[in-house]
């Protein structure tokens, strides 16, 4: 006998089998994506999520046990995306363990929401406490001295005066209250409620699980075993599972390779997060430093290949020189590319400075933006030093040599002519932005001052074009640029951590909730480091703006 015919049956044998397989697979059925967040993970990404809309899925299964720091803007965009699945068809089951004004902001949007029997809904509303701890620094002999181009850069309040000023509680509350209005509407399209019936629910917090039901916040008390035996019910069949992370890393691979074959141009996506600083920063801590940041755009503007640049933006802000070096790259940028900007949770004084130029400026409702002004000042701490017994004799050769020393406060000439420096600086970061913005400086400084705008606000303004994230920006950006398609390129900049350091802060991450001390205050060591470390340097910097946008 022939060995052709039995190397050929050999061949086509397997091929027997494919409607078998195939008839298993029918029979399992498309997989559900499952993710679990905890206070060690991060919430899965957007685009992630939203790919399940339009992927051969059945659903979605997000088990939030504990919710990680996160700021409005992102639990926006997520919010959107689980309702773009549930719009689609698909299920979206969202089984709570922690159930604070996050983790029920996020549930609304699922086709199921369900909590734990002995849950209580803490669904409570938007606030915040500022802390002010001038008169205890003064009595230890310590003096913060700021100075301020803008009514409301309210940097150094809290290490100068026993309250708020008037300028700082208006910004504030005017946040609070639409952070406040985005969750009571939020809230009420994903249950389908009015908005009065959810505020309602909010004054009457916390809620036992029973009540949280009665109220329409979520659709049942249940069990780990209950919900999986729910799913199965609804699914009419036991749904083989497929991980989040996992799913989405395949399938970004298989677009990525699919796109470079395709020959489309490139739209990179530059993703600039942390403080903005100067040179070329320090590794261990996300930042945006200067030189990476201007290299890389200077690449990109130089590159015939990528037609567009999308700038996702996640900065309170920082060096004023850096940001205006970054600004210049930007808009050497745009004078050559399309160029859009998306915010993230935060992108307020330096982080907005170096997007000025952009063709579009796109953000959240809940994004934290504008603060455009510019703060500086020294630690003084000559009189603490006194109260131990230690006395600092200075030698100056001429008189100005004592301007940034740290043992004594600005004196009269000295604070004007520091302030007549900040507003040189206040000047040229108002003129940046009406460029940008194609507006007066006289119409940017009437919304500008220092003052921090919810992106719902900053859209009223004119300091942002619209809504949307990263998806929305590459969207718009191709439009703009006239592509007929484009395919994403990530770019990461600014310097990294090694492996050691990022094992250290993520130690660290897991368990400083365990030994944060009663009297420790979040945020309340940064400005007083930076100013310690830049005594007397303008800076382009929001803190306040970083810690109102943690959800």
């Amino acid at each position: 006998m022939s060995r052709a015919p039995l190397v050929l049956r050999a061949l086509v044998a397997p091929l027997a089998l494919l409607p078998v397989v195939r008839l298993s697979m029918l029979q399992r059925g498309r997989p559900l994506v499952t993710c679990r967040v905890d206070g060690r993970s991060a919430l899965p990404p957007c685009e992630a999520v939203r790919a399940l809309a339009t992927a051969p899925v059945a659903g979605l299964h997000l088990h939030v046990v504990d919710m990680p720091a996160t700021g409005w803007a992102t639990l926006q965009g997520l919010h959107e995306a689980l309702r773009a699945v549930r719009d689609s068809g698909r299920l979206v089951v969202v089984e709570l363990e922690t159930a604070g004004n996050a983790a029920v902001y996020l549930a609304s949007a699922a086709t199921h929401a369900v909590v734990r029997p002995c849950v209580h809904v803490h669904l409570l509303g938007v606030g915040t406490a500022l802390p002010f701890g001038g008169p205890a620094l003064a009595r230890l002999g310590l003096q913060v001295d700021v100075v301020a181009a803008g009514p409301y850069k309210s940097l150094g309040e809290a290490f100068t005066r026993p309250y708020a000023s008037s300028a700082n509680r208006e910004a504030t509350r005017a946040v609070v209250e639409g952070l406040q209005a985005g969750l009571e509407t939020g809230v009420a399209a994903g249950r389908g409620l009015p908005r009065a019936a959810v505020r309602t629910a909010m004054e009457s917090g916390p809620l036992a699980p029973e009540d949280a039901v009665a109220a329409g916040l979520v659709d049942a008390v249940a069990y780990p075993d209950e919900v999986e035996a729910w799913i199965e019910a609804k699914l009419g069949r036991t749904p083989r599972r497929a991980e989040l992370a996992r799913w989405w890393a395949r399938r970004a691979a298989g677009r990525r390779a699919a796109a470079r074959v395709s020959g489309m141009p490139r739209v990179a996506v530059v993703h600039l997060e942390g403080n903005v600083v100067d040179g070329a920063g320090a590794p261990g801590r996300p930042s945006i430093a200067a030189e990476p940041v201007i290299e890389k755009l200077d690449a990109l503007r130089e590159d015939d290949g990528c037609k567009a640049v999308v700038l996702h933006v996640r900065s309170g802000g920082g060096s004023a020189s850096a940001s205006d070096l970054i600004w210049r790259a930007v808009d050497r940028l745009a004078a050559r590319k399309t160029v859009v900007a998306v915010f993230g949770d935060v992108a307020a004084s330096g982080g907005y400075y170096l997007a000025a130029p952009a063709h579009a400026i796109l953000a959240r409702p809940g994004t934290l933006t504008g603060s455009i002004g510019v703060v500086g000042g020294k630690l003084v701490w000559g009189g603490a030093a006194e109260k131990l017994g230690v006395h600092v004799e200075v030698l100056l050769g001429t008189e100005a040599a004592g301007f940034l020393r740290a043992e004594r406060p600005f004196s009269p000439t000295e604070r004007l002519r520091f302030q007549a420096q900040l507003q040189h600086g206040y000047r040229a970061f108002l003129d940046r932005v009406a460029r940008g913005r194609a507006r007066t400086v006289e119409a940017i400084d009437a919304v500008a001052g220092g003052r921090v705008w919810t992106g719902e606000d900053a859209l009223a303004c004119g300091l942002i074009d619209g809504f949307g994230g990263v998806e929305e920006g590459i969207a718009r950006a191709v439009s703009l640029a006239g592509l007929p398609g484009a395919r994403r390129v990530d770019v990461q900049v600014g310097p990294r951590a090694n492996v050691l350091q990022t094992l250290v802060r993520r130690l660290v991450a897991a368990w400083a909730p365990q030994v944060r001390l009663p009297l420790d205050v979040p945020g309340l060591e940064g400005p007083v480091a930076v100013l310690a470390r830049r005594p007397g340097v303008p800076l382009a910097l929001s803190l306040d703006a970083e810690a109102l946008a943690r959800a």
